[in-house]
């Protein structure tokens, strides 16, 4: 969220309006698209837990290696 510093400045009582309404308008739309993903991902996981399904791996081991990597093959050749 970025903030807006007016030091100095002074805003029209429409310039004032316009500000407050995206400000409140912005709240309302993220709050709601944010509260229904959040559901809508907690259905897809009680759904899969039903199922007996194992939660997706996000994170895995590509290889497995010891020692000194050589250059040539880190790169490819």
């Amino acid at each position: 969220m970025k903030t807006v510093s007016f030091q100095g400045d002074q805003l029209t009582p429409g310039q004032r309006r316009n500000l407050e309404f995206q400000q409140r308008s912005r709240q309302l739309f993220l709050k709601s698209v944010l509260q229904e993903q959040v559901q809508e991902t907690l259905k897809a996981v009680e759904a899969l837990k039903e199922q007996g399904a194992k939660p997706e791996r996000l994170w895995f081991v590509e290889r497995q290696e010891t020692g000194t990597t050589c250059v040539a093959e880190w790169m490819g050749f």
